[in-house]
């Protein structure tokens, strides 16, 4: 094949959700925190096209830097203040029906609590797994807050959902945006994947910051493409994530060595916890399809035990759900071209992510209003955007 030919192939491959590992990875195992973390941008606010948006908030200068304790000099973590949508005291059903109940709030927009953001790194067997660490600050309830990892796709960086974690930490959960090990030219293990997304939640819980404020015994798991399976998988390895959430997920194996380094995640369903899936159809066909209809979120749905979810955007592609698909580059180039804008698509699967745990991790029913009630019919249903399954 002609280095020309290997290259197409290489990056299509990108779009399959055969997941690749950066750093070096071992035997899946234990994981202890280690290195140190950078100041990063933080978002409030509902702009889906950037990372660094401070339009519903204010913020203010790097102001800590913190040593963890789980190993010798531990991570250092610098956190960067920001001030979300300030709306504590106001009605909680305010710009809702009459459906949900008092400690609801409204998924499409930002929610009353503060969050500011820290970074750090874990070592996972030798694997340099860096986390962004989104937490609430101030709001109408005190923590511990749900725990809720992000997963990011194939060759995708994590900053393509910083969008999904400020709106979850304005909500009041502790977010973990893991950099797993889920780029090309690296060795292919999802369970190992799986791995160092859960190792975050260990951090966490040793952590001097986010310890005390971090429920990780009530745990939600979202992931994109590649992230997604991989959230499933997460899952099902550990009890301590209580439900999951994905966006368009792809169970692929591309480029695996075995089926023990990539198992067929829906083959192993069903597993005693809500499942829910966001996805498209654009992209289930055609020469390398980014989101084969054999290996899509449909895949999952059907094999998923009640209560699941599955909602079908109309019109968006395997790319749509980033924050910022302009700024994607070659990873983005070879899914089908979407008929439905990036930001439509982006809101509405940021509000269902936040919709969706305030129903199973804070156990609110009357958020079940803005996932298949009369909320979703309004906004999604009827203006032809969605078409909702459950059981």
């Amino acid at each position: 094949m002609q280095r020309s030919a290997l290259f197409l192939l290489v990056f299509t491959i990108a779009c399959n959700g055969g997941g690749t590992s950066s750093g070096t990875d071992g035997d899946t195992g234990s994981s202890t925190g280690t290195g140190t973390g950078a100041s990063t941008g933080s978002t409030t606010g509902d702009d889906p096209t950037t990372s660094t948006s401070t339009s519903t908030g204010t913020s203010s200068a790097s102001t800590t830097t913190s040593e963890g304790p789980t190993s010798e000099g531990g991570p250092t973590s610098t956190t960067t203040s920001t001030t979300g949508v300030d709306t504590t005291g106001v009605d909680t059903t305010e710009g809702t029906t009459d459906e949900p109940g008092d400690a609801i709030y409204d998924p499409a927009e930002d929610g009353p609590w503060q969050f500011e953001e820290l970074t750090g790194e874990i070592d996972v067997d030798g694997a340099a797994i860096g986390v962004t660490a989104y937490y609430p600050t101030g709001g109408p309830e005190a923590g511990p807050y749900p725990v809720v990892t992000l997963a990011h796709g194939f060759n995708l960086p994590p900053t393509q959902y910083t969008s999904y974690a400020t709106r979850l930490a304005s909500h009041g959960y502790v977010v973990l945006n893991v950099d797993h090990a889920g780029y090309i030219f690296g060795t292919v293990d999802h369970v190992a994947n799986a791995k160092q997304v859960l190792a975050a939640l260990d951090w966490a819980a040793e952590h001097p910051v986010l310890g005390d404020i971090s429920d990780v015994n009530n745990v939600g798991a979202t992931g994109h493409s590649l992230g997604g399976k991989i959230s499933v998988l997460a899952a099902m390895y550990d009890a301590r994530v209580k439900a999951s959430l994905t966006l368009d997920p792809v169970d692929g194996a591309n480029m695996c060595p075995n089926m023990q380094a990539c198992p067929d995640a829906s083959a192993m369903l069903p597993i005693a916890i809500p499942l829910g899936f966001l996805g498209e159809t654009l992209d289930t066909a055609g020469f390398m399809a980014c989101a084969p209809a054999a290996e899509n979120f449909t895949t999952f749905y059907a094999e998923a035990s009640a209560p699941a979810l599955q909602v079908t955007i109309n019109g968006a592609n395997h790319m749509s759900f980033l924050d910022d698909v302009a700024s994607c580059g070659i990873t983005c180039s070879f899914c089908q071209q979407p008929t439905l804008d990036n930001a439509v698509v982006n809101e509405l699967a940021r509000a269902y992510v936040v919709a969706y745990y305030g129903r199973w991790l804070r156990d609110e029913p009357g958020y079940d209003t803005y996932l298949t009630g009369a909320e979703a019919q309004q906004r999604y249903v009827d203006m032809g955007l969605v078409t909702i399954a459950e059981k």
